[in-house]
């Protein structure tokens, strides 16, 4: 039996479609994207046949190169209407050593670098600074603050960093589908901001957005009329 409310799981249905499609038509071959009920939430990720978290496969110039890890923690924001992202990993890993080369990890209640990128790499600079620091071997990994709640780097960032950065292999039509991906991500970031100004502010934030949005409409039609 589960606690997670039925419309939540319809709405993570969704998105974990959305997300296999993603994948489907840039770097993945069929994968095995679901969503899974964790007690009242919700996760999205890649899961084998009998339920467990699976990473996929990326191939450079046909060999099986790297491994790409995606996990989203799902529930519903404050409004109990719109999708909010609990949790989510992205990471690349190197599958002979199954050692990360850098993550992307978001923690919704984190306080500080509530989203981070971690980098998996040497530095002798790096190393004589946390050496300095009094930092050990055991807390190496830095975690390099990313955009906030709302501008963090989306699924379709991470997978252009794997094509540019790595040179994975790539499906035919997979910059128009991380563009589309990419438009949509930052409107429902937009959106889903002003719900936050507003919640914070009730008094006068929808006074400020307005201005904000005429501002935005004047300097686009100023632009225009360049």
């Amino acid at each position: 039996m589960t606690d997670a409310d039925p419309a939540l799981i319809e709405t993570v249905s969704d998105f974990a479609a959305e997300v296999g499609d993603l994948l489907d038509r840039t770097v993945v071959d069929e994968p095995p994207i679901a969503a899974q009920v964790a007690d009242d939430r919700v996760v999205v990720g890649a899961f084998d046949h009998d339920g467990n978290t699976v990473d996929m496969p990326l191939a450079i110039q046909g060999e099986h190169r790297l491994d790409l890890r995606v996990s989203f923690r799902c529930t519903f924001d404050f409004t109990g209407s719109f999708l909010a992202i609990e949790q989510s990993e992205f990471a690349l890993i190197v599958p002979a050593v199954r050692h990360p080369v850098v993550r992307f990890d978001y923690v919704r209640e984190r306080a500080w670098a509530s989203a981070h990128v971690q980098l998996h790499a040497e530095s002798s600079a790096i190393g004589f600074l946390r050496a300095h620091a009094g930092k050990t071997a055991e807390t190496w990994r830095l975690h390099l603050p990313v955009g906030g709640r709302r501008f963090r780097p989306s699924l379709e960032d991470v997978i252009e960093f794997a094509i540019v950065e790595f040179n994975v292999d790539k499906k035919d039509g997979y910059a128009q589908r991380i563009e589309e991906g990419r438009r949509r991500w930052r409107r429902l970031q937009v959106k889903a901001a002003i719900r936050d100004v507003i919640r914070d502010d009730p008094a006068t934030g929808p006074a400020e957005l307005n201005e904000a949005i005429e501002l935005a409409a004047q300097s686009i039609e100023d632009s225009v009329g360049e």
